[in-house]
Parts: structure tokens; sequence; C-alpha cells
């Protein structure tokens, strides 16, 4: 559609790589293939609707996370409400204003990068938690094993003759 290739055109010049899909299932392959990081998706489409589109997006594992932005001429707040509860992050209806449209896909992009960002932080501290407390444990088996060498080492030496001590 018109919309689409000018909301293509307005993206590749702010320096965005774009793809586009023709219809709901060519956008599910083409998003299985090689996940994007944001998506851009129109509601009404030959074959699934973009709500189903977003739906399924939203069950498969590699695009559960990717941020979905609707774009529609469905200006109802009950469409709305349908594209959040399938798992939108964004809405914006047609006409759309340019400006808009790339501050939203800037907006939710840093959010997803930010998003990234904590996750990789989670697992590297949930690493060193591992690391440390296998390091506590070795720690605790080493000072058992001084304190029973320390306890043996009392029993030993106070058994012996101070005699024998010098000898």
């Amino acid at each position: 559609s018109e919309n689409l290739l000018i909301l293509t055109e307005i993206l590749t010049r702010q320096g965005y790589l774009t793809r586009q899909a023709i219809n709901g299932q060519a956008a599910l392959n083409s998003i299985r293939k090689d996940p994007p990081a944001l998506i851009l998706l129109d509601i009404m489409m030959p074959g699934l609707d973009g709500y189903e589109v977003c739906r399924q997006l939203k069950r498969a594992e590699p695009s559960r996370d990717i941020p979905v932005i609707f774009i529609s001429a469905l200006a109802d707040a009950l469409d709305k409400v349908r594209a959040f509860q399938a798992g939108g992050v964004d809405y914006v209806t047609k006409p759309f204003q340019v400006e808009e449209v790339v501050s939203r896909v800037q907006t939710h992009l840093n959010l997803r990068n930010l998003q990234k960002h904590l996750q990789l932080q989670n697992l590297q501290l949930q690493q060193e938690i591992i690391e440390r407390k296998q390091a506590e444990e070795t720690l605790q088996h080493r000072n058992r094993e001084l304190s029973l060498l320390n306890r043996l080492s009392h029993r030993f030496s106070s058994s012996l003759e101070l005699d024998d001590v010098f000898t």
C-alpha cells in the first residue's frame, strides 16, 4: 500500500533497515526466518489480520520479546484495546504523522535495547551468585578440614610426653 511505501521510505532515510511483507503469513515467515528488532504491523491485512499475527508472534520464543507497534486506520478504542491484548506495545492511527512514527520507533527500540541489557546483566549476576556459592561451599569444606586437623593436632600433642616431644 501507499502508506507502507511512505513508511518504508521514511524509516530508511532515518537509517533503519526495513523489510516488507504483503500479508500476515508472509510477515510471520519473514520474522521466523530473521527476527527483526521491531515490528510495525497493520491490523487490516489479507489472510491473517494483524491481531492474529501478533498473537502468533507472542506465542513463539524467538519473536516473543520483539516490540510490535500497530499502525491502522481503525481508531476505535476497542480496536486499540484488542491490539494491546494481542501483545502490541503501541498503536498509531492513520493517517500518521512522520515525526510521531519515527519517535515511537526510536522509543521502543531504545526500550528493547535497555531490556536486553538488563537481561544480560541479570544473567551475569546469576552466574556470579552461582560462582560465589561454589566458592563459599569450598571455603566451608576447607574450614571443616582445618578444624579437624587442628583438633587432631591438639589431641596428638596433648598425648605426648614432654621428653618425647623434645626427642
